[in-house]
């Protein structure tokens, strides 16, 4: 089964109160974010119940703080310092083994980023919350 996004600018796409708005939802900011969510569930067996089974609430937004940092790193670090830096993930940070840190250019950084927060964002969304307040 293949699902799709469709959206048009002459139909109410979302709470988007502007074209500018709904432009927003047709880029490709957007589009490469939830390429890359597809990518992680597809490529990566990276579903919403794999997570809930395998990963703590906290890893999925502290993976993309390695992803935030690096690209930090890249925009304010000569290209060959920066490639050192990034050759490894935080120790302290990066919630699982080391073959999974894919660092690339300082976009698609924050494309993985992003599709690591709407995964915990899935996370929290799908767990069973002991409370209404752990749900936000």
């Amino acid at each position: 089964m293949v699902a799709s996004l469709h959206t048009s600018l002459d139909a109410p796409v979302g709470q988007a109160a502007s074209i500018a708005a709904a432009q927003v939802l047709t880029g490709e900011a957007l589009r490469a974010i939830v390429a890359e969510r597809m990518k992680q569930v597809d490529r990566h067996g990276r579903t919403i119940e794999r997570d809930l089974q395998f990963n703590q609430v906290m890893d999925m937004p502290a993976a993309a703080g390695n992803y935030l940092n690096a690209f930090i790193v890249q925009m304010c670090t000569p290209p060959a310092q920066a490639t050192r830096e990034l050759a490894k993930p935080d120790p302290d940070s990066w919630p699982w083994d080391d073959q999974f840190w894919k660092p690339e250019n300082p976009r698609a950084n924050l494309v993985k980023a992003a599709a690591l927060i709407w995964a915990a964002i899935d996370w929290l969304d799908h767990a069973p919350a002991t409370t209404e307040a752990d749900r936000g």
